[in-house]
């Protein structure tokens, strides 16, 4: 497959197609799956350098769409065709269902550099008509859940994909993508684009009955950093007594009780820093002002000087702070500064910042730093 943004596909298509494929690649999502279009497997129809005809990987629910683009060099004005993975799919259209579904292709404009998108885009839009069309021959469980998920929640018919694999043949299994519209701005602010944060459920039904049922949870990046990784989330297992608008809302209200829990957890990490600001404000060396999750300071302590190192985990004040001294005068044999964790550390998260603070620093000063020197000096190289 080749990359969208690499210049050997330039070099491979047509030129009148170039602007046309172009649009296509660049667009961030078409349909509610992540990810852009891709393009492979370039060729010519009239053994010409330069091809005419490629196939054009979609994501849709789950799983990626392969779509045969068929251009003509020797006549450019007309629109293309289209072999698609799927034979059920507009195998034999007539002219009528072309003019409803697909208006784009009826009235192509080769000079139109949004044509083949706009193509793509219907295309994609009839070919989810057609595949929750074809959950009513598969029973009533499929058909109900769609109809009763678009009905009696929150979600709606652009915010889904569906689809019956394998396709072609009598399916075996059903995928539903739902994106969930949620509101993330109460957790921390990240490097990260706030508004690009989305939140996929895939949940796939299978055996004779579609009883057997498979939830998957699937966060933008940012988001998998927010929560602590993309195993931090463990959403609850779907019944098979029960069904998708009842799940797809439980499932959402799973997501803000853990927001809420990170906004929480955020204001008591920056209250702790603010403590060590304001009784060490002198000695601070650095912290975190954006995720409030690290703060540095120097100390002295009988003209022996060192670093401590607070690290705050997502759960604080549930887990208490991660406690490192770190020397300044010396080295371990990997040439990095002699470190050593805090040990046995007085703690409770019922306790205020303050008291949490002015407890470790005593703790650190009585118990600690002395060892600390001793250590440092026998274990590590000047």
């Amino acid at each position: 497959m080749l990359n969208q943004n690499s210049q050997p596909i330039w070099n491979s298509v047509d030129k009148y197609i170039e602007p046309l494929l172009k649009r296509v690649l660049e667009t961030q999502r078409i349909g509610v799956s992540c990810g852009k279009v891709e393009v492979n497997n370039i060729t010519s129809s009239c053994g010409k350098d330069r091809g005419d005809r490629f196939y054009l990987s979609i994501p849709y629910a789950g799983k990626t769409l392969s779509w045969n683009v068929l251009f003509n060099s020797l006549c450019p004005e007309l629109s293309p065709d289209f072999l698609f993975d799927d034979d059920t799919f507009l195998a034999d259209p007539d002219v009528t269902t072309i003019l409803t579904h697909v208006p784009s292709l009826a009235s192509w404009d080769v000079t139109n550099d949004d044509a083949l998108l706009m193509v793509i885009v219907q295309l994609l839009s009839y070919y989810k008509e057609h595949q929750i069309h074809l959950l009513e021959k598969q029973g009533e469980r499929l058909k109900f859940e769609y109809s009763t998920l678009v009905n009696e929640t929150e979600i709606c018919p652009e915010d889904m994909e569906v689809i019956s694999l394998p396709t072609g043949v009598r399916p075996v299994e059903t995928r539903f993508l739902i994106r969930m519209a949620m509101d993330f701005s109460k957790l921390p602010e990240r490097i990260s684009h706030p508004q690009d944060d989305e939140a996929m459920l895939l949940v796939t039904f299978n055996g004779p009955d579609y009883d057997h049922i498979t939830p998957e949870l699937y966060l933008s990046k940012s988001l998998e950093d927010a929560f602590g990784g993309p195993a931090a989330l463990h959403i609850p297992p779907f019944q098979s007594s029960k069904y998708l608008m009842d799940y797809v809302p439980e499932v959402k209200g799973y997501i803000n009780e853990k927001i809420n829990l990170l906004a929480i957890c955020f204001e008591k990490r920056k209250s702790f820093i603010a403590a060590l600001l304001l009784l060490k404000r002198g000695s601070i060396i650095e912290y975190d002002a954006v995720e409030a999750s690290n703060v540095t300071l120097l100390v002295e302590h009988r003209d022996f000087y060192c670093m401590i190192h607070f690290k705050l985990p997502t759960t604080f004040p549930k887990q208490p702070p991660q406690i490192t001294l770190r020397s300044i005068y010396h080295m371990t044999s990997l040439g990095t500064l002699f470190s050593q964790n805090v040990e046995d550390l007085p703690y409770s998260p019922r306790w205020v910042p303050f008291e949490m603070v002015t407890k470790a620093l005593n703790h650190i000063a009585e118990k600690e730093i002395h060892k600390f020197q001793t250590n440092s000096v026998k274990n590590s190289h000047f």
